[in-house]
């Protein structure tokens, strides 16, 4: 039997572009983590838990409740927490060792939001949640299937009503699919306090640091050009095959392909705007800007 542990990447809320005041958290929502053999699943949870204490030490000593100490993956890769600290690198990419040594593999999807408000998407976080979660459990099945093993999927706890809702619509969407592979999950995701289980923080890094990938590859200028040059070759070959980046236009990003320095890509037009009516923008694009280069 496999584990899939997953927490959430990105950012749910209605995205414009980088730097605007309301909407400018994230280009992309979607879930993350890694998929190891269940009897494997006690020792990669101890390895996180030795590295995260040797890590921060001092800060877990000093907690009134040191045994539920976390530290997020959002905290975790930040680009001056990588630029001050790179025993913070050497010591993941230590972990992604640990989990292919113990036959896991690192995993994530998610969708390219389309800009605008949700007037202008018609797209609610609940939308966005439910399509992104739903096509994460197809592929981790899918997964499933492959290795010839029953699934069991871990995520963080929550208690917003619109992901309680989300978790009975996944109930039901599992057992109405009827493919061979849904029969591989053993129940629809269970949910875990993350400050209890080493796994979900665990996952909580991977999130963090899959964030900061699909930024630097939609987002120009991007700070996180580092997610490339520092763990570009460490992760190489390290997710499944089934890990994918769903863009609105252009070549998808699959599975190690999200640390690859790319060009930045071209932003999807707001709806309602001039731009989303033209078909072939993208071909106009470049080719004016190939003539104001000369070329």
């Amino acid at each position: 039997m496999l584990v899939a542990y997953l927490d959430e990447f990105g950012h749910v809320g209605p995205y414009i572009e980088d730097g605007h005041r309301k909407f400018g958290q994230h280009p992309v929502f979607g879930y993350a983590g890694f998929i190891i053999p269940a009897s494997n699943a006690r020792a990669i949870g101890a390895e996180f838990k030795r590295v995260k204490t040797s890590l921060f030490k001092t800060e877990i000593d000093k907690s009134a409740t040191p045994a539920q100490w976390e530290r997020k993956g959002s905290e975790y890769f930040t680009t001056g927490s990588i630029e001050a600290r790179p025993e913070q690198v050497r010591a993941f990419t230590g972990l992604v060792r640990q989990l292919r040594g113990l036959g896991g593999q690192l995993f994530y999807y998610g969708d390219e939001k389309q800009r605008g408000t949700v007037k202008e998407t018609n797209r609610t976080a609940h939308d966005v949640m439910h399509d992104a979660l739903r096509e994460t459990i197809n592929r981790i099945c899918t997964h499933a299937e492959t290795a010839g093993e029953d699934v069991l999927i871990l995520m963080d706890s929550f208690t917003d009503k619109t992901r309680q809702e989300l978790a009975a619509k996944m109930y039901a969407h599992i057992y109405s699919r009827r493919r061979n592979e849904m029969k591989r999950i053993i129940e629809a995701p269970l949910h875990i306090e993350s400050k209890l289980n080493s796994g979900i923080q665990m996952a909580d890094w991977v999130c963090g640091l899959i964030g900061r990938a699909s930024h630097l590859q939609l987002v120009k200028d991007s700070e996180f050009r580092w997610a490339a040059t520092s763990f570009r070759s460490s992760l190489q070959g390290g997710f499944t095959y089934e890990s994918k980046l769903h863009l609105l236009r252009g070549p998808e990003i699959h599975h190690s392909e999200l640390f690859n320095e790319r060009p930045v890509r071209f932003v999807q037009p707001r709806p309602g705007t001039l731009g989303a009516r033209i078909p072939n923008l993208q071909e106009i694009y470049d080719a004016t800007r190939r003539a104001s280069n000369g070329r």
